[in-house]
Order: structure tokens, then C-alpha cells, then sequence
């Protein structure tokens, strides 16, 4: 054999093995729609199934986790944008805004679209199970809800070109939500904006058909309060922060937990103990909510819930006593 056969069969076996290492290497990249969820906490409510899901998958006996990520059968995605695929470098970082419940929250602008957005970010740092419970519980229930006074989530990308394992290679995930401008907590505590009447019952109007629409699909939000309702600057409203809500059912024995929504907003059946609640937890927050548009301040500020508990009583009696 001629030198330059020996060279050019040593070529093509080399240009062979490479392919094979990069097809293995192509079938070994896990994509973020492709990764489990973690186990539930025990305890914990379940809100991964509709009642009629959890039969269907009883009948079937499916063993297999559920993904959280990439549209469900029958569904459409927005702009054929595949979930978990992008990396946040397609989006550039105007600065922080606020900070949420698993990490801060970025005002961000879309560099294929020119979109404004706002960057939710998920660390996993010290998540032992992978991404957090009520990370997962607001992608599930967002996911299924679409209305004007909902907040949308457009999808979720990563903090690297490829997604991670949950626990060998801790890192971040970005829920991507559409920009609003304003919190109504910050608007109020400003005193730079006054809100008349025609304000409130607008506000108001938007807000209780978003939890109309939340209620009809049978999800509790569990934490309503002027922090979680967003607004832009044309006076629209949206409901954020799912991640204490849940699926309910009236005719569901199991309890709920009553250790839900912030201390000022919360019901006088939570104060008490109720662990079989009703969407009225939900209206008596909103309650709250246009009573603070008023005055502009939480009319229930306690710091323990028996305290909490007096300030309702004492502004119940007053009332009653007026209209005596």
C-alpha cells in the first residue's frame, strides 16, 4: 500500500470516530424539557393532576413523571419557541427590579424580538431535590391559565447553552413573564400617584375577573396582596406569583393548609385554624386590597394572628355600631 493510502485510510477512521463521539455526545445532552420533576414534599398539596387526570393515569398505570416543561397535547407554542432550549444570553439585562421568592427578578429585553420581559431567576444552589416546589407549582398552574388579568409566562431558559442536571450541576433557570411596569404595593408606598374612583373600580373590576377566571378553573391563589398585583402604564392589570396556589375541589375531605397568604390579607377562617377552605380566602384579600386603595395603607396591620383577629373584630363592631 502507498504511503498516501496508509494516510488517507488514517483520515477517513478518524473523521469516523469523531462522528460516532459526536452523535453519542448529541443523544447524551439532556434537554430541560426532557428532565424529571423531584419528588413531592411530603405533606405537600398536590397540584400536578385535574381529579380526571389522576384517574386516567390510575386506569393506565403509568409510571412515568410528568415534565414540566414544552407544551402540553394540543397545545399551541407562542411563536414556536421550544421551553428550556434558549439560554439567557438571548436576552439583554437592563437591570434588577425586585426580588422574588427563589431569587431576583431582572427587567430584561428579547434580542431576537426587541420584546420587553421580566427575568424571574430560580437558583438551585441549595435545592437538594432540583428545582424548587413552588417554582414547580407556578409553571404548572400558569401553564394552564390564559386570561388579560393573568400574568403570562412566556417560557423558561437556562443560565448556560445547555441545560443542567438538577443535581449534579447546580445552576440557574429564568421564568420569562411579559414586562409590567409597576407593583401596586410600590405605587402606593411612593405617594407620587393619587388613584380616584374611576382608578379603583377599574383596577378592582380587572383584578376580580382575573380571580373569576382563576376560580372557574378551580385554582386558589392563596396569596393576594398588593405586592402580587402588577400593572403597566395603561392602567392594565395583572395577577402574579402562583406559587402558593393550588387546584381545590368542593367535594375534596383532604385538608389544606391554612399557613397561606401574608398575615395582613388573610381571612378570619385562616386565623382560626379552617384547614377546609372556600375561593372566599381569595375575596376577602381582595377585600383588603380596596379597602388599602383608599387609605393607602393595609387597613389590618398585626404582627401576630390573634392580634390580627382583634383589628377585624374591632373594625367589625365599629361598622356594625354606625349603622346602628
Amino acid at each position: 500500500m502507498l504511503p498516501e493510502d496508509k494516510e488517507a485510510d488514517s483520515l477517513r477512521g478518524n473523521i469516523s470516530v469523531k462522528a460516532v463521539k459526536k452523535e453519542v455526545e448529541k443523544k447524551l445532552r439532556c434537554l430541560l424539557a426532557d428532565l424529571p420533576l423531584p419528588p413531592e414534599l411530603p405533606g405537600g398539596d398536590d397540584l400536578s393532576k385535574s381529579p380526571e387526570e389522576k384517574k386516567t393515569a390510575t386506569q393506565l398505570h403509568s409510571k412515568r413523571r410528568p415534565k414540566i416543561c414544552g407544551p402540553r397535547y394540543g397545545e399551541i407554542k407562542e411563536k414556536d419557541i421550544d421551553w428550556g432550549k434558549r439560554c439567557v444570553d438571548k436576552f439583554d439585562i437592563i437591570g434588577i427590579i425586585g426580588e422574588g421568592t427563589y431569587g431576583q427578578v431582572y427587567k430584561a429585553r428579547d434580542k431576537d424580538t426587541g420584546e420587553m420581559v421580566a427575568l424571574k431567576k430560580v437558583r438551585l444552589d441549595n435545592e437538594k431535590e432540583g428545582f424548587p416546589i413552588t417554582a414547580i407549582r407556578e409553571i404548572k398552574i400558569l401553564r394552564q391559565l390564559t386570561h388579560q388579568s393573568i400574568i403570562n409566562m412566556k417560557e423558561i431558559v437556562t443560565d448556560k447553552e445547555d441545560a443542567l442536571d438538577f443535581k449534579k450541576d447546580k445552576g440557574a433557570f429564568y421564568l420569562v413573564f411579559e414586562y409590567m411596569d409597576h407593583d401596586l404595593m410600590g405605587l402606593l408606598e411612593s405617594g407620587l400617584v393619587h388613584f380616584n374612583e374611576n382608578h379603583i373600580k377599574s383596577f378592582m373590576r380587572q383584578l376580580m375577573e382575573g380571580l373569576d377566571y382563576c376560580h372557574k378553573k378551580n385554582f386558589l391563589h392563596r396569596d393576594i396582596k398588593c405586592s402580587n398585583i402588577l400593572l403597566n402604564n395603561r392602567g392594565q392589570i395583572k395577577l402574579a406569583d402562583f406559587g402558593l396556589a393550588r387546584l381545590y375541589s368542593s367535594e375534596e375531605s383532604r385538608p389544606y393548609t391554612n399557613k397561606v397568604i401574608t398575615l395582613w390579607y388573610r381571612p378570619p377562617e385562616l386565623l382560626l385554624g379552617e384547614e377546609r377552605y372556600t375561593p372566599a380566602i381569595d375575596v376577602w384579600s381582595c377585600g383588603c386590597i380596596l379597602g388599602e386603595l383608599f387609605t393607602k395603607k393595609p387597613i389590618f396591620q398585626a404582627n401576630q394572628e390573634l392580634a390580627q383577629l382583634e383589628l377585624i373584630r374591632h373594625e367589625e363592631n365599629e361598622v356594625s355600631d354606625k349603622q346602628i
